[in-house]
């Protein structure tokens, strides 16, 4: 038997359909799981850094919007009261100066002589002299020594504050909007400390007075942008409203990017990057974003906010190297925690191919000698359990069994040939027998025919009986309708005639009442006509006095006899009613007996229709009974001249059978030939 290919073999197909698959899905799913996490990684540090940079934000709004709140209440005291005294304003700005952490000073200037008392305070012995300039403007400024705020304070007055942003900028915002806002300078020095201030206006009679304020140093800033670095790990750039840097981290614990403070931006290295954080708009989500650094040299995100208040840009920047350190070590473990699983698995997978094949070729080398018909070697027991321990099993069952069955095949081929000998001799008597009965066969479908058409016509004349019948069941049920028709309506007619009789009697008796009620009227018309006549005889007796009177009387009497001969006419008309309804009561009781003996006439009518039509049912049903045997029997006559149809072809095809069988036994014994040349060539082992 010739060894197969490698990639013909089954350790090559295993190889090639098991363990190079299965490295590329593990392959995949290792840099699927890279990538992914990769991904995630990004944009959970993308969301902690917009976090961290909304939160710096808020927290430096919060801290605006407390100085600013400062500046409100100087000023607010001032329109509350202390404008125009000096001292106690003076005393009032250094108490906020002492109380106010996190401040350098705390201010307030007011316009030219807006109280009124720049010459008589030059004059003041008492006035605090450093609070004020040559010409007596009032401006104290107290401002800390030093920048830990330990409680030493001086005052002094701002030459040149009115010219300064931190003025005009207030007092230009109030002449356009007549209203008091808070505002937040740009950065400036004093006193070689970078300051930013916070002011509102003071405002009195509605007319600009000057402004308070207070100053805080860039360096309490930068504390805060380390608070927020230790918290986020992230490094904070804070940009004025102006462009300007207020904070700028150091770089790997330099100062390389601390010089930049209260520089412009644009005139830094972070220009063109810069233009993109101050696009951000306050109050919107953080901008999240990777770009190159300029100064570090080095991949980072960025995440940019706005303040509400100063309307200060917050950067929080975080290189891309710190942010995926942990999810680069992680993607690296896991690259060669998958080598290592495919290498293990190609190993496995190899090994157990090349025991599966050992037992595959072994079972090949059996089939093969199997099928050259060689019988005389047993196929040795296997211990494994496995799928081929099973199919080494199966083919030294198979082995054993098909020894047998050769054997068995050698000796049923002597005994099957004599039997064919037999089955051919037994066929052709069988088929001369079966000739006698096809003749007989023939004579019965021929009777059998002529009994069925037979049937046929007599079937056909039942039916033609019993629809006459039917009809007849028919036509008489629609006559007895008819009757019950007519019986209904004469019963209702008989109603209405008894009704017309009743109503004839009501208004019979209703004409009586209407004799006594004119009686009545009569006698009422005789009586005003006496009347009449005795008060015409009294106003005769009245004379003059009574004429009018004797008027009244005549027109009485004269009505008196109109609706006498009035009740006559309606006495007449009411006897001839009388008659006429007396006649139609008479007519309508003869019309009713007549209605009534129609009504008995019909109902007898009803009742002979009626016997009629359960007569004619009756006959039906037996016409129908009739018909229904002579149906079946015809069926029957059918099915016996079909069944001598089939017994006649069967008959043919016994005798047709027979033939065929003393073919096929002559078949089987070159069959038998056949099998014992081709048994002979298995070569059996002597224990079979």
């Amino acid at each position: 038997m010739q060894k197969p290919s490698l990639f013909n073999s089954l350790s090559g197909r295993l190889l090639l359909l098991g363990v190079i698959p299965a490295l590329v899905v593990i392959a995949g799913i290792v840099a699927w799981s890279a990538i992914d996490g990769y991904r995630s990684v990004r944009a959970a540090e993308e969301k902690v850094l917009g976090g961290a940079v909304s939160g710096a934000a808020a927290e430096l709004n919060v801290r605006n919007e407390g100085w600013n709140l400062v500046a409100a209440i100087m000023a607010g005291a001032q329109e509350s009261g202390l404008f125009g005294k000096r001292n106690d304003s003076s005393l009032f700005t250094r108490r906020v100066n002492a109380s106010t952490t996190g401040i350098v000073s705390a201010f307030i200037v007011y316009e030219p002589n807006a109280d009124g008392n720049d010459a008589a305070s030059m004059k003041d012995a008492s006035a605090a002299r450093d609070a004020m300039d040559a010409s007596g403007r009032f401006g104290p400024n107290w401002f800390n020594l030093d920048a830990s705020g330990s409680g030493t304070d001086k005052l002094r007055f701002t030459p040149g504050a009115e010219t300064m942003e931190f003025y005009q900028s207030p007092k230009k915002e109030f002449a356009a909007s007549k209203k008091a806002a808070a505002f937040v300078s740009e950065p400036r020095q004093d006193e070689n400390r970078f300051v930013v201030s916070h002011v509102f206006p003071i405002v009195i009679d509605g007319k600009f007075a000057g402004i308070a304020g207070v100053d805080r140093s860039l360096e309490r800033l930068t504390e805060v942008a380390n608070e927020i670095r230790t918290r986020s790990g992230a490094d904070v750039f804070i940009l004025s409203s102006g462009g300007r840097l207020l904070v700028a981290p150091g770089k790997k614990g330099q100062d390389g990017e601390t010089r930049l403070s209260s520089s412009p931006v644009a005139e830094t290295p972070y220009k063109e990057i810069a233009a993109r954080w101050q696009a951000v708009t306050a109050g919107g989500e953080a901008d999240v974003f990777e770009a190159m650094d300029p100064v570090l040299g080095e991949q980072c995100f960025y995440g940019v906010e706005r303040t509400k208040i100063g309307g200060w840009t917050v950067v929080a920047r975080r290189t891309l190297a710190d942010a995926m350190r942990e999810e680069n070590y992680s993607i690296a473990r896991n690259l060669v925690i998958g080598v290592l699983g495919m290498i293990v698995v190609a190993g496995l997978m190899f090994t157990v191919s090349r025991g599966i094949a050992s037992r595959v070729r072994t079972a090949a080398q059996a089939a093969d000698r199997i099928a050259r018909g060689d019988l005389t070697e047993a196929i040795a027991e296997t211990e494994n359990r496995d799928e081929t321990g099973q199919l080494m099993g199966s083919m030294r069952t198979m082995d054993s069994n098909l020894n047998s069955l050769v054997g068995n095949v050698k000796q049923a081929g002597i005994r099957l040939n004599s039997t064919a000998t037999e089955i051919a001799a037994t066929s052709k008597q069988q088929e001369a027998s079966s000739a006698t009965f096809g003749a007989a066969s023939n004579q019965i479908a021929a009777a059998v025919k002529e009994i069925s058409a037979t049937g046929q016509d007599l079937v056909r004349t039942m039916e033609s009986v019993s629809r006459m019948a039917a009809e007849s069941a028919s036509l008489a049920t629609t006559g007895r309708a008819g009757l019950q028709s007519m019986e209904g309506v004469m019963r209702d007619l008989d109603g209405a005639t008894s009704s017309i009789a009743d109503k004839l009697n009501a208004i019979n008796d209703r004409s009586q009442k209407i004799t006594t009620v004119i009686t009545t009227i009569t006698k009422v018309a005789d009586q005003t006509n006496i009347l009449s006549i005795n008060a015409a005889i009294e106003a005769e007796k009245a004379g003059e006095y009574g004429s009018g009177f004797l008027v009244i009387a005549r027109e009485i009497r004269r009505l008196a006899d109109q609706t006498a001969s009035a009740t006559l006419d309606i006495e007449q008309m009411v006897r001839q009613m009388q008659a006429a309804v007396s006649a139609g009561v008479m007519e309508m009781d003869r019309f009713a007996d007549q209605v009534r003996r129609g009504v008995r006439d019909v109902v007898s009518a009803g009742s002979q229709m009626t016997e009629i039509i359960d007569r004619v049912n009756r006959s039906t049903d037996s016409f129908k009974q009739v018909n229904e045997s002579m149906q079946a029997q015809s069926e029957g006559a059918k099915q016996i001249s079909e069944a001598m149809g089939s017994l006649v072809s069967n008959a043919n095809q016994t005798v047709q059978s027979a033939k065929e069988f003393g073919r096929a036994a002559g078949d089987l014994q070159a069959a038998i030939a056949l099998l014992r040349d081709a048994v002979a060539k298995f070569k059996l082992r002597e224990n079979a």
